[in-house]
């Protein structure tokens, strides 16, 4: 371990937000975080969602318990002799100020990759000792410097190796607390603002006023007790509740809030320049300015801001977890990606600290604002205006088509986008998500017209492969390689074409009806099923055919359904160990483990709950009974209990099953039935019932 970070990025496409760390020594400063990495054995670390512990193999424990915008830390030193704390700011730590008096460092840290410029983003923190501080040393650079009591970073810019990115050297300070004895404890709180010193100051005031280290443990077990507890499973294997409550906590834990404890948070998303072409464009030197979000009758702020990876075809992973299981969040989502539109017009596909990413494709927001609305989840935000701002976006300078005008224009007239496959798929599908919103919203005339947009996609369509396939502006083919990912996002033919989840009844009757697709698709996922369905026939490593296996139900066999969910369960998300777990998954902050909780649950939705009347897929779940705890804001029931009698590995396919005590022959669920609570039991056995769920 080299130091513990207090901050973190939210993707591998958006650098970190300017991380601070710390690291507890004994002897001389080390600058260098390799030179001071320090042994571990996991056998002396504790690892839980509210709680870290670990104990070096020089005897020094760290532990740590969060708060929501901070962290309370304990350190505790082994032998006698002076006890030091490294504070290191990696890429540029631009100020520092000590104040002995509070026992107190606080500062900013700048990261020069977010906006490529020292004037803009800062991560502002205060660190609280219960110590005080006998010396501070510190650097910059290679340069040294002792009994400090201020540090200003350098200025100078270097270039990233292998990068266009570019940071200053690395400052940081060492504070030293003396002679501790044996056992002696170091207590630390920390928190961090985007937007102020005196805010992330309040943050601590009004998270963790106190020192008692077990009290903020305490109540952190609470919370995540709580909310992991929102769905309860029994039966299934150790490892499979191990993985599945893994799962959520990645769906919750992935995505931050910006927002400060009174309400304000950054905006960067006027000003400045923004540089190269469509998903990699980013913007230099934006203008900073301090918002504050709206608030309720008692002076709460009426929902939070987050940074996020890209919500990029969550409509098979997030959107229906959340709104299963947790409405609230995709409330606060939905309102916070509207309140993103109303201050720089445009909805973000993944925001980072108030600014546009403009990372993968598309209008994501699209569906998942529509899915919150059709679940009647919209709380924090208003549908017309969240339907004004999605309906603006799906127009020449919005984000469904950022910075491709000429294609967007084509794909409307023509019913494809030139070139791109994925991208005609995509776009169809927001469209049709959006024409689904303005039917429920009595707006018939914008409902045929994205309902029209979204019934193009045929254009793209190749009749000799029967897949779709990427096409020029002239009518040519680009290629005629199923296997390859040109005029496609992350995908192939064979991935992307069953990911027409608004329309299969045409994509069945393109290819032949519903036994011919049927008979494709389960040629590509015994194509795969050696691979562990991460091939390029079928791959559930990132979004694009993560929807695959459960197609099948759609066109009359949801017995196939049933089979190939569980080998895919298994196969590609059923591991516990680091390597395989999630190491082969694109997990973009939960989403494959929203996949792999929503498979072991047996619940699926293959549109998100975009549609006029959301339903749920209902397959056969790995536990014996699932318990959906109804969030009481959102849904009249109490509870939703899904009971499997008869089962185990080999019994993957129901026989029958019962609704609240009468049988139940469909194999979905509609949403208006769920939110009132319920009973649901399936039956299941070895062989196939090819009569059930096909009516």
């Amino acid at each position: 371990i080299r130091a513990f970070s207090q901050s973190h990025q939210c993707s591998p496409w958006v650098s970190d937000y300017a991380v601070y760390s710390f690291m507890p020594m004994v002897g001389e400063l080390v600058v260098n975080q390799d030179a001071r990495a320090t042994k571990f054995s996991h056998d002396n670390e504790i690892a839980k969602p509210h709680y870290y512990k670990v104990t070096f193999d020089n005897g020094i424990t760290t532990e740590m318990a969060p708060t929501t915008r901070g962290v309370h830390l304990r350190f505790s030193y082994p032998t006698t002799g002076d006890a030091y704390l490294v504070l290191d700011g990696y890429t540029d730590m631009s100020e520092i100020k000590i104040d002995p008096a509070k026992r107190q460092i606080s500062g900013w840290v700048n990261n020069q990759r977010f906006v490529n410029d020292s004037k803009s983003f800062r991560n502002y923190f205060v660190v609280q000792f219960d110590k005080p501080m006998d010396a501070l040393n510190g650097w910059v650079g290679d340069r040294k410097e002792t009994d400090i009591n201020s540090l200003i970073g350098s200025p100078e810019l270097i270039t990233v190796p292998k990068s266009s990115f570019k940071q200053s050297p690395s400052s940081g300070v060492e504070a030293c607390f003396g002679s501790f004895k044996a056992g002696d404890e170091l207590l630390l709180k920390t928190a961090i603002s985007y937007v102020s010193e005196e805010n992330a100051r309040e943050n601590i005031e009004r998270e963790c006023k106190h020192w008692d280290f077990d009290q903020v443990k305490s109540a952190s077990e609470r919370i995540w007790n709580e909310w992991l507890g929102k769905i309860d499973v029994q039966g299934g294997s150790f490892q499979q509740k191990t993985k599945f409550y893994t799962d959520l906590w990645h769906v919750l834990l992935g995505r931050h809030k910006i927002d400060d404890s009174n309400g304000e948070y950054p905006d960067y998303l006027s000003g400045g320049e923004r540089i190269g072409k469509q998903t990699r464009i980013h913007t230099i030197a934006p203008k900073f300015q301090v918002r504050t979000l709206p608030k309720d009758k008692t002076g709460k702020s009426r929902f939070h801001m987050y940074n996020s990876d890209a919500l990029w075809l969550t409509q098979w992973n997030l959107n229906t977890l959340w709104g299963l299981a947790y409405p609230s969040v995709l409330d606060e989502f939905s309102a916070s990606f509207i309140e993103y539109d109303k201050n720089g017009g445009l909805l973000p596909r993944g925001p980072s600290i108030g600014s546009y990413t403009y990372i993968m494709t598309g209008c994501p927001a699209t569906s998942l604002i529509t899915s919150a609305y059709q679940r009647g989840v919209f709380h924090k935000w208003l549908p017309k205006e969240g339907y004004a701002a999605m309906k603006r976006n799906h127009e020449k300078g919005g984000m469904l088509a950022f910075d491709m005008d000429k294609e967007l224009e084509f794909y409307i007239k023509h019913g494809y986008c030139p070139e791109e496959a994925g991208l005609t798929i995509q776009w169809a599908f927001e469209d049709w998500a959006l024409g689904e919103m303005a039917k429920a919203m009595g707006k018939l005339k914008d409902y045929n017209y994205y309902r029209n947009r979204s019934l193009g996609w045929p254009a793209s369509w190749h009749p000799d492969l029967r897949l779709m396939m990427p096409r020029k502006e002239t009518g040519e083919w680009v290629h005629l390689d199923p296997l390859s990912e040109r005029g496609f996002v992350q995908a192939n033919a064979w991935q992307a074409t069953f990911g027409l989840s608004h329309d299969i009844e045409t994509l069945a009757r393109l290819m032949g009806g519903n036994d011919s697709l049927a008979t494709q698709l389960n040629y590509v996922f015994e194509m795969s099923k050696n691979a562990r369905f991460l091939s390029s026939y079928v791959s559930y490593a990132t979004q694009p055919g993560c929807s695959n296996a459960h197609v099948f139900s759609h066109v009359g066999k949801p017995w196939l359904t049933q089979y190939w969910v569980r080998q895919v369960a298994k196969q590609t998300y059923g591991d516990i160990t680091p390597e395989r777990g999630y190491g082969e998954n694109d997990e973009d902050q939960g989403q494959m483990a929203g996949i792999s909780a929503l498979m072991a649950m047996g619940l699926f939705s293959l549109d998100g709950g975009s549609a006029y009347n959301p339903m749920y897929d209902i397959t056969s779940p790995v536990f014996n009974e699932i318990t959906i705890r109804l969030d009481s804001r959102y849904y009249k029931g109490n509870e939703f209990k899904i009971k499997v009698h008869d089962n185990s590995p080999e019994n993957c396919y129901i026989q029958k099953a019962s609704l609240n005590g009468e049988m139940y022959h469909k194999y979905q669920l509609p949403h208006t039935v769920f939110e009132q609570g319920g009973l649901l039991e399936l039956w299941l056995g070895d062989k196939p019932n090819k009569e059930w769920g096909t009516q």
